[in-house]
């Protein structure tokens, strides 16, 4: 299975958990449908039918930290439009239009990305891209002022990896007959995160992952084809 691999870094990222949208906090990674738009974002999607253009649910994403997970809170000023400006925007005489609102931020994040189960052509076009460091579209982690470095990598087959023990470096699905073995002294996330969404931004499948914050394999062990290797890294398929 041909698997493409980047980074993508920042000074700041947010991907909002949906059930704060009044002290929006962040998810410690980009979801795949994150992912999925920045892939329709290099390659100048729209985002109406980047989903469909890119394959939709036979794209298989996996995702890394290769920076120990950090979290930074901000108030931000934010301006009230719905009454308090007018068509350009311009707050109106006399009116307090801004409110402070606390976010959420992860600080320098820098994720390794795994893409397979692209179109052969749709492929050949994001390596082009992502070879020639350029985006159609500007890239960024959640929020659009997080704006986004990238760094391709390469590309090579994934390959299943039988059942046993293993080490992955990326965050890994929780599923039946998968079992962590979690070491003492560090960190991990274990959360709840959408893994595929339609254009409309309906949610279709959710996805229980664990993650470990420090960026550092997670150990575990598993049936047959959970994990992949892809080049010299294990991995393990959201």
């Amino acid at each position: 299975m041909r698997t493409l691999v980047f980074e993508v870094s920042g000074e700041y990222g947010q991907f909002k958990k949906p059930y704060s949208p009044m002290s929006p906090v962040s998810y410690p990674l980009p979801p795949p449908p994150a992912i999925m738009g920045m892939l329709g974002a290099i390659l100048g999607y729209g985002k109406e039918t980047y989903s469909q253009q890119l394959g939709g649910e036979q794209v298989r994403i996996a995702v890394g930290l290769r920076a120990p997970l950090r979290v930074f809170r901000a108030a931000l000023n934010l301006l009230q439009t719905k009454d308090g400006t007018d068509r350009f925007f311009r707050p109106r005489a006399g009116q307090n239009t801004h409110t402070q609102v606390p976010f959420e931020f992860l600080r320098q994040p820098h994720f390794r990305i795994y893409v397979a189960g692209l179109a052969e052509a749709v492929a050949d076009e994001l390596v082009d891209h992502l070879r020639a460091g350029r985006s159609a579209y500007t890239v960024s982690l959640g929020l659009a002022p997080c704006l986004a470095d990238l760094a391709w990598i390469g590309e090579w087959s994934a390959q299943a990896l039988p059942a046993g023990e293993w080490s992955a470096q990326t965050a890994v699905s929780l599923r039946d007959d998968v079992v962590i073995h979690y070491e003492e002294g560090r960190h991990y996330h274990r959360l709840r995160i959408p893994a595929m969404m339609d254009h409309e931004r309906i949610v279709h499948r959710y996805q229980e992952i664990v993650l470990a914050e420090d960026g550092q394999p997670i150990r575990g062990h598993s049936e047959e084809g959970v994990s992949h290797a892809v080049g010299s890294d294990t991995i393990a398929f959201l």
